[in-house]
């Protein structure tokens, strides 16, 4: 019988004539980890429950420049290597002033002291939110409409993105630097908001600059949140919501509040074309003492189209009785690639690859993944590799099909192949976004058929 079979594939090689192959696959509900979606980690010990996607940093502008043009990349390239270990893509900030620093200082003190860049002082409130728990020490926060800070900090954001615009390894840079922790506002820093021109300036510095790395925007800014999208096609940056739980936070979203106001008309579309990011704005005993609900929380960021969520929730502490609302957010957060259903035809020379399936998830792959094909031998070895036009960075959630045609390399020896389809990533720095099947092959690919050449 096997000798039959092969006959005929040959034949049909040989004669133009071809062989149909038809494969189903069956769905899988369950977690599936992948690099790009999911928990932000951002703790120094990570939590094997949860399926990481990213490690998350804030940095501040005084350890990445402590002299007037020496850099040190140190804190960065370190936090790197950690995600490289949990193999997960980097993301981080740069902050000029924070109520948590253990320090006045978040910004270099030579850009006041030597500089001459205007600035101011203040201090926590009486148990108010320090992480250091110091209320009683003084912080510096610069004045961000001064010429001389924008300057400096100006021609800082550009050594950055000199240094890591483009880097592969890094997933998203928030568009920081204004504001309390970079998250453009003037909260307890006892200052006024800049000028609208001047946060534009501060803006810039990353717009201007990154070209190739994704940039995420803190919504806390209505206006700037509406310059930064930008008025052409698609967005030119995502969204970072901080503040989820909060019960006051609800009411300033997509088409009410401030964001009405502003007229953000694009904010409920950037999550087709950019990643969306969410923090906690407290962990979960504290919103159980607030009386905030936590599936209430769970919806937002589900119906927000999440990419990842940061773990500042602290999910250790959600009992048994929530803790299925942590689940929601493994299984639901991101994209997940079901391939339904694969049909092949060989003959002529020719490999013809179709796949029907659905991006059931709430977002799209945010990471470069292409949609590879592989004819491997019976020991496993890649004998022919195939690129597919398709590009799953643009499968929303719905249906999707591709469609793809081949020419089968003329000195392949003729034998036995199993045809697998993966989704690569494209700086061959992360695994395999991993197919959502019961049938995945250990590697996240999934075999379409056995082919006789």
């Amino acid at each position: 019988m096997k000798s039959i079979i092969s006959a005929l594939a040959i034949c049909a090689l040989l004669c133009g004539c071809k062989t149909e192959y038809e494969k189903s696959f069956t769905r899988e509900h369950g977690v599936v980890a992948n690099p790009g979606q999911g928990w932000m980690s951002i703790y120094s010990k990570e939590n094997p429950k949860l399926p990481y996607g990213s490690r998350y940093v804030r940095f501040h502008w005084r350890d990445l420049e402590p002299e007037e043009g020496k850099y040190n990349w140190e804190p960065i390239e370190r936090q790197m290597e950690r995600a490289a270990k949990m193999g997960v893509p980097f993301s981080f900030r740069v902050m000029c002033t924070s109520s948590h620093s253990s320090t006045p200082y978040a910004a270099p003190e030579w850009v006041f002291e030597k500089k001459g860049a205007k600035f101011a002082k203040f201090m926590n409130r009486p148990g108010g939110d320090s992480a250091t728990g110091d209320t009683k020490f003084a912080r510096v926060t610069p004045i961000f409409d001064d010429p001389i800070f924008i300057k400096c900090h100006a021609r800082f954001i550009k050594a950055l993105a000199e240094k890591y615009d483009g880097d592969p390894r890094i997933s998203t840079i928030d568009i920081g630097s204004y504001g309390n922790w970079g998250e453009w506002h003037v909260w307890g820093l006892g200052i006024k908001p800049s000028p609208l021109e001047v946060r534009k300036q501060y803006a810039d510095m990353y717009l201007d600059n990154f070209k190739k790395t994704d940039l995420v925007f803190m919504t806390d800014d209505a206006e700037i949140l509406k310059y930064a999208i930008g008025g052409g096609e698609g967005s030119r940056v995502g969204m970072r919501r901080d503040g989820v739980g909060g019960e006051g936070h609800y009411k300033h979203w997509i088409g009410k509040g401030k964001y009405l106001k502003a007229g953000v008309s694009k904010m409920g579309d950037v999550w087709k074309y950019k990643p969306m990011l969410f923090e906690w704005y407290v962990c979960y005993p504290d919103m159980l003492k607030r009386k905030w609900p936590l599936p209430k929380a769970v919806d937002f960021i589900l119906d927000n189209h999440a990419s990842l969520v940061s773990e500042n929730l602290n999910p250790p502490t959600v009992p048994p009785e929530e803790y299925g609302q942590v689940e929601r957010i493994s299984r639901g957060v991101g994209a997940r690639i079901f391939a339904d259903s694969a049909k092949i035809s060989l003959g002529g020379g020719s490999l013809e690859i179709s796949i029907s399936g659905e991006n059931g998830g709430i977002a799209r792959i945010s990471l470069p993944y292409e949609l590879a094909y592989e004819l491997k031998t019976s020991d496993g070895k890649t004998a022919a590799a195939f690129i597919s036009s398709a590009d799953p960075s643009k499968w929303l959630p719905g249906k999707f099909s591709t469609r793809d045609k081949f020419e089968i390399p003329q000195n392949l020896p003729s034998g036995k192949y199993g045809l697998y389809a993966r989704l690569a990533h494209k700086g061959k720095i992360f695994r395999d976004f991993k197919f959502a099947a019961k049938e995945v092959e250990a590697d996240g690919s999934i075999k379409l058929a056995e082919l006789e050449l």
